[in-house]
């Protein structure tokens, strides 16, 4: 994908905005990120009617680049997904790329939003087949490791979100980080012991593409809701 650049960091409008939910979310497509709240009119969101059918919903959580989210999108159209993106920069640029490249997937929509925030108010308990987190930022400095995705009270949250025998995948290139979200995860009752997978079982990112030319360690791993 190109750089973001020009028309890319620009508010989509028009033909390029139909992905990005914020608009019905929180009033206005310019409303998002951190300490936004969902408007109650709304609630509870019906996911059949915004994607104009009944289907397996999965979502990424950071979804950057988008080069992960997109290609689960094409490759599974048969499924639903949701793409929740802190930095605006990213969900804006992607819903541009998407009309650039003359893509329109009906499976596909974007929101720019803390997902540690909303997303078990968008949507609800046991509603979820998978989530993917896919190299969340590691936060190296000792006073910001409070800002990392799945601490134990996110990952109870997350496993709220899944169906029955829905799953949590993760990949990393921080070992540490890794344990971290293994531990965080184990400490949930209801979800099973982490199980790795290899990297042809679901698309890469941008980063991991690098990381595997640079011969670089990855943790590919997914935990499973093993009950209601």
């Amino acid at each position: 994908m190109p750089r973001i650049r020009g028309h890319l960091k620009e508010k989509p409008s028009g033909e390029h905005e139909w992905p990005i939910l914020n608009g019905l979310l929180f009033g206005d497509q310019e409303i998002g990120g951190h300490d936004v709240a969902v408007r109650t009119e709304v609630l509870p969101l019906d996911w059949a009617e915004i994607f104009g059918r009944s289907a397996q919903l999965s979502i990424e959580i950071g979804f950057n680049r988008g080069r992960f989210l997109t290609a689960l999108a094409q490759a599974r159209p048969a499924e639903d997904f949701v793409g929740i993106e802190i930095r605006r920069r990213y969900c804006w640029r992607l819903a541009h790329l998407m009309a650039k490249d003359g893509q329109r997937p009906g499976n596909l929509r974007l929101i720019w939003a803390d997902a540690k925030a909303v997303s078990r108010v968008i949507f609800g308990s046991r509603v979820l087949d998978n989530i993917y987190i896919t190299f969340p930022d590691p936060w190296w400095k000792k006073r910001h490791a409070k800002r990392r995705l799945v601490d134990t009270k996110f990952a109870v949250e997350l496993a709220s979100l899944l169906k029955p025998g829905g799953r949590i995948w993760v990949k990393t290139d921080v070992r540490d980080l890794g344990e971290e979200i293994k531990e965080a995860l184990a400490a949930v009752s209801h979800l099973g012991a982490p199980i790795e997978f290899l990297a042809d079982a679901l698309p890469l990112t941008h980063r991991e593409t690098n990381c595997m030319r640079d011969e670089l360690p990855i943790e590919r791993f997914y935990v499973e809701r093993i009950s209601s």
